[in-house]
């Protein structure tokens, strides 16, 4: 059970979801700023490669909830399931994702760059604050 609270909170698994997200978020604004409809497939796989990260963290606190071990707050678990919403929401808006038709159902084209910068700014800032409620209790 150490072991795994300790994978689960992991500085440097934190610093690379939360610093990739920032790298993505940038990525965007970017593409954005030139006016590019879409985002690369380099933008995809490093996003992947980020949600990979991020799943061995939520896959680590899940088993470690359930074995009985408790953060410092509550909170924590709250921004878990806010964190674990943010990865659905980002590996659904991909090319072929299952949120992408939704977000173009009604002809209104996806402003991809945009979209991607808001949820990976958000996705950022959850995961840089469940760190603080998990290691701090704050």
């Amino acid at each position: 059970m150490a072991q795994l609270l300790a994978l689960h909170a992991l500085l440097s698994l934190t610093a690379a979801t939360a610093a990739g997200n920032a790298v993505l978020t940038a990525w965007a604004i970017v593409a954005h700023r030139r006016r590019q409809s879409t985002l690369g497939g380099a933008f995809w796989t490093l996003l992947l490669l980020v949600l990979v990260v991020l799943a061995v963290q939520i896959a680590t606190g899940v088993v470690a909830a359930v074995a009985g071990a408790r953060p410092k707050t509550s909170l924590h678990f709250l921004y878990g399931v806010l964190v674990t919403a943010g990865a659905v929401v980002q590996f659904g808006l991909r090319p072929q994702g299952f949120l992408r038709a939704a977000m173009t159902r009604n002809e209104a084209p996806l402003r991809e760059p945009r979209s991607l910068a808001i949820v990976c700014v958000t996705q950022m800032l959850l995961i840089l604050r469940a760190y603080m409620t998990g290691a701090f209790g704050h």
